[in-house]
Formats: C-alpha cells, sequence, structure tokens
C-alpha cells in the first residue's frame, strides 16, 4: 500500500488499473461532516446533484455514494460512469461548530477491489481556526486520472466552501460586523486599486485577479511577479492581434494584489533571453506597443529559466515568486530545462506555464511536468488555451492562480520561505 504525504500527487494507475473504488475518510473530531465534490475542469460545481453528503447520499447515476455513519464515512466511486463533465472529486470534511484543529488524527484510504491501495494519516498540526479540510482529489489530467493528496485548510465551513467551487447556500441572518484589523497589505491594495481608475478596464481585471486570489486563501500573500514572452516567430500573430498586450495587462492585474510594488518584471525570449524592464499601471497602455525587438527563429526554455531564477536570488527579497510563461512551443532543448526547473524547485519560486495552441504544437514537456521526478516540491504547473484567446477573465484568472496555494503551503512546509 502507497503511503502518502500533503501535496504528493500519482497516476492511478500506477495504484491499481481498476475504477471501481472506494474512498473512506476518518475523521477524529467531535462532529466534521465528510462530503465530496464532483467539480468540472475548473473546480467548480455546476451540476449540485453530484455533491454527495450525509443528506445527498448519492449522484443521479448512482456513480458517487456514501455510506456510513458519524465522522467515519466510505464513498464509492465508479469512474467510468462519471459524466464528462465531471473531471475533478474533491473529498473534504468540514465543521460549523468548532475548528478542525480539534481533530486528533485520522486517515483517508483509497481502496481497489476489496484491497487498500493508499493512505494519507491526517493531522490537525497546520490547522489554526480552519473549519473545512479538502483530503484527497482524484482528477483528470491529459487523459488519464491521477491522485493528489492535498490536506489542505480552507477558512470558513461548508457555506464557505460551497461558494468556493461555485455552489450557493442559504444565506445567514445577519450579524453585527466586527470592527476591522488595519491590514498594511490591504492598504496598499487599496491604493493601488484607486490609481488603476485612470487605466481604462484595469479595475475591472484587478477585482476579478482578487477573486480567484481571495477564493484560494491569498487575498495578502505576498508575491513578486514575473512575466515571461515567448517572441519566437510563430507568435507574431499574438503579439499583433493584440492578445499578448492583454496578457500583459492581466499579469498586472495580479502583480497589483500580489506584489508590494505593483509592478511585473518583463522578460523576453526566443533563442536568447533578455530583460525587459517592468510594467506598471504607469506604463501598462504603452509598454507592448513599445516594445522594440526581433522575433527569433527558435524556442530554448533553458536560458529565460537561468536568467529568472539568477534575477529572483539577487533581489535579495523575503516574498517568493509567481513566474507567469507565455509560449507556443515546445522546447528545443529540454534536459537543459528539465535541469533549470528540477534544480529551481528547492527556490521560492512556483512557475505557471502557459500554452498558446495555435495548430499543432507538442507541449509533452510541459504537459508531463506533474510527473517530474526528484523535485523537493511541485513547483509548477501547465495549463493550455487555443488560440485566438477568448476565455472570460474570471476562468482566466483561475487557470493562472490554479494550484498556487498548494505551492504556497508545500514550500513552507519544505522551509523554502
Amino acid at each position: 500500500m502507497q503511503d502518502l504525504a500533503p501535496g504528493q500527487k500519482l497516476k492511478l494507475a500506477d495504484l491499481t488499473p481498476q475504477r471501481q473504488l472506494s474512498v473512506t475518510v476518518d475523521v477524529q473530531h467531535p462532529d466534521a461532516d465528510l462530503s465530496v465534490f464532483g467539480l468540472d475542469a475548473d473546480r467548480q460545481l455546476k451540476d449540485d446533484r453530484y455533491f454527495v453528503f450525509f443528506n445527498q447520499p448519492s449522484s443521479p447515476g448512482g456513480e458517487l455514494s456514501v455510506s456510513g455513519s458519524g465522522t467515519s464515512r466510505t464513498f464509492a466511486v465508479k469512474l467510468d460512469a462519471l459524466p464528462a463533465s465531471i473531471e475533478r472529486l474533491m473529498f473534504v470534511a468540514t465543521s460549523d461548530s468548532q475548528p478542525l484543529n480539534a481533530m486528533r488524527g485520522g486517515a483517508v484510504t483509497l481502496a481497489a477491489g476489496g484491497q487498500d491501495v493508499a493512505r494519507m494519516p491526517l493531522s490537525s498540526a497546520d490547522l489554526v481556526g480552519q473549519k473545512a479540510l479538502m483530503l484527497l482529489e482524484l482528477y483528470r489530467h491529459s487523459g488519464e486520472w491521477r491522485v493528489a493528496a492535498v490536506n489542505q485548510g480552507f477558512n470558513g465551513g461548508l457555506k464557505a466552501l460551497l461558494e468556493y467551487f461555485g455552489g450557493e447556500a442559504a444565506p445567514d441572518a445577519a450579524a453585527a460586523p466586527a470592527a476591522p484589523a488595519v491590514s498594511l497589505v490591504k492598504e496598499r491594495q487599496a491604493v493601488l486599486l484607486r490609481k488603476a481608475e485612470g487605466t481604462p478596464g484595469m479595475v475591472n481585471l484587478i477585482k476579478q485577479a482578487a477573486v480567484s486570489l481571495e477564493k484560494r486563501g491569498l487575498s495578502e500573500a505576498r508575491y513578486r511577479v514575473k512575466l515571461v514572452l515567448d517572441i519566437s516567430a510563430s507568435m507574431t500573430g499574438e503579439f499583433r492581434s493584440g492578445a499578448v498586450n492583454e496578457l500583459v495587462r492581466r499579469a498586472l492585474a495580479l502583480a497589483t494584489r500580489l506584489d508590494d510594488d505593483g509592478q511585473v518584471d518583463v522578460y523576453l525570449f526566443g533563442i536568447r533571453a533578455q530583460r525587459r524592464g517592468k510594467v506598471s499601471l504607469d506604463n501598462v497602455t504603452d509598454f507592448v506597443p513599445g516594445l522594440k525587438f526581433g522575433f527569433e527563429g527558435g524556442t530554448h526554455y533553458s536560458p529565460i529559466l537561468k536568467m529568472v531564477r539568477e534575477d529572483s536570488r539577487q533581489e535579495q527579497s523575503t516574498d517568493p515568486v509567481l513566474v507567469l510563461f507565455i509560449t507556443d512551443g515546445a522546447t528545443s532543448n529540454r534536459r537543459a530545462a528539465e535541469r533549470e526547473i528540477l534544480e529551481a524547485s528547492s527556490e521560492p519560486i512556483f512557475w505557471k506555464f502557459m500554452g498558446i495552441e495555435a495548430g499543432r504544437v507538442d507541449f509533452e514537456f510541459l504537459e508531463k511536468l506533474d510527473d517530474m521526478p526528484g523535485r523537493v516540491v511541485d513547483n509548477a504547473d501547465f495549463f493550455k488555451v487555443k488560440s485566438p484567446i477568448n476565455l472570460p477573465d474570471s476562468e482566466l484568472f483561475e487557470l493562472l492562480v490554479n494550484e498556487l496555494e498548494s505551492w504556497d503551503r508545500d514550500s513552507r512546509k519544505a522551509g523554502l520561505r
């Protein structure tokens, strides 16, 4: 049986070839409720019939069901019977009365064919006042099912978690508001938001970015934001159409919530790596149109990865780094790029790769980042979008910060920050 550590991910096929599973959750807590959310690819509950808990013990076709009582429940899962719209199953524990740091242990056990195949022990050591805990996730990735040991606390109880996943809960009775504590981070964010009023469209983008960060408990997180743009010849259309300019604006919107100075360090790469200064609310309108460069005839990741790592170290900041890496092609120096990502896993840097699909593009290297062995923590995530890019802003920001909260937690545990 495989022992799972928080943050660990692996292919389900490495544990079992079966697709009928059981997930047993045992939480040693006075009154924890246990449930599973059937979510779409963006972790949204689009069909509340796939929210299975004590009061709704089965999904419409019996693909998900729960049995047991109290704080020990077993969920039966038929993966092959799930509709295509359900791409993630998140198993959670919640309590509306006592924080989950009252938990005295427990475990999540995955079984197939009557045999236990994986187990994740539960501990309250890293919990404070959270009343929800995301435990284990089964999810589709590149056409196959995978397992993620999440073990991540969440502020608020079941109602807050429902809202996080896009569901609805009955409103509570109005309560008298408590006097707010002074937050220097929020004060700085408010200053930048007021400044953004002078740049058309930026206020709405900043508010959208804030929603995605708040969902993940990162509303006051501090990150240095860096943006890496591919300038290989195949990116010509994305620059000329204005798509790159729009991506720069969205990167800046994130920076106004995460970065103390509300600025983004910009890099260009093709064959060579280039530093191109900072984009801010003062110059965002003219930044991309004002860039002077020549498109290059290749896509080499390793030189730019190395440059960003070096710059991040030399800045000697205590804030970690979020790198938004935009490309439309595979690297031509894969082994060197793998080495950079592997070595960077011991540094306080999270790499978010966004692939732009225009025609047939081989993103195999980026798609297999989840499986790269030997890393201190999982320090990278990848998603791809079709060209021309026409995702709603809410969707794009969700993709841009997906997995940032788990890296935030894991990097702290690993002593990287």
